[in-house]
């Protein structure tokens, strides 16, 4: 007996869906049983409950300067064109610096998320880009994501805490994910994961 029943490819996207969304349940299932063995099970709650990568936006599939931004969280959008812009190191126009493109996402009125890409002039080092876009923002955690290395950091305010992805890549650009208090350091994190060479 054969079956020809017709699906449309919304039904099938589904299904692919449906199917990431369970091979990441079962590596986070697997990765909180191997931490509530090695390290306790507050560490393995949290990696649990983490988002992860959420909803694909479809404004992001355009390069920024060499870039894919491959995930956003759920309800977020590109907002305007991207920014090209010269930086020195000093905030200023003067002296030595990086040349960077930035993309604005937004989640409501007011709810930004920036993604923003800089390559370090000659003479300039990546670690001084690096170390000008933490700023004096707090160290959260360091990870691994397609793009090079990245560390959390968490910009700590008398009334909210943002956070802030850098990543340094190895050709030597430094790529932040920037975002305002209504965005929580998971979804900061997953920003930084889909972002691809």
């Amino acid at each position: 007996m054969s079956w020809d029943i017709p699906v449309n490819d919304h039904f099938v996207q589904n299904i692919r869906r449906g199917v990431r969304r369970r091979r990441l349940l079962r590596r986070a299932v697997a990765g909180a049983a191997v931490l509530l063995a090695a390290g306790g099970g507050v560490v393995a709650v949290r990696a649990v409950h983490d988002p992860g990568p959420a909803v694909v936006a479809p404004a992001i599939g355009e390069v920024l300067d060499g870039f894919q931004i491959t995930w956003l969280p759920d309800g977020t959008t590109r907002t305007g064109g991207d920014s090209i812009f010269r930086r020195g190191l000093n905030d200023e126009d003067t002296g030595p610096g990086f040349s960077a493109a930035s993309r604005r996402f937004d989640r409501g009125v007011g709810i930004g998320l920036f993604v923003c890409v800089m390559r370090p002039e000659p003479g300039v080092t990546t670690d001084q880009v690096a170390h000008w876009a933490a700023g004096a923002a707090q160290p959260v955690r360091t990870f691994a994501v397609p793009a090079g290395d990245a560390e959390l950091l968490a910009n700590v305010g008398s009334e909210t805490t943002t956070y802030t992805a850098v990543i340094t890549t190895p050709g030597g650009v430094v790529i932040t994910v920037e975002a305002n208090g209504a965005f929580r350091a998971a979804e900061v994190e997953s920003v930084a994961r889909g972002i691809t060479p």
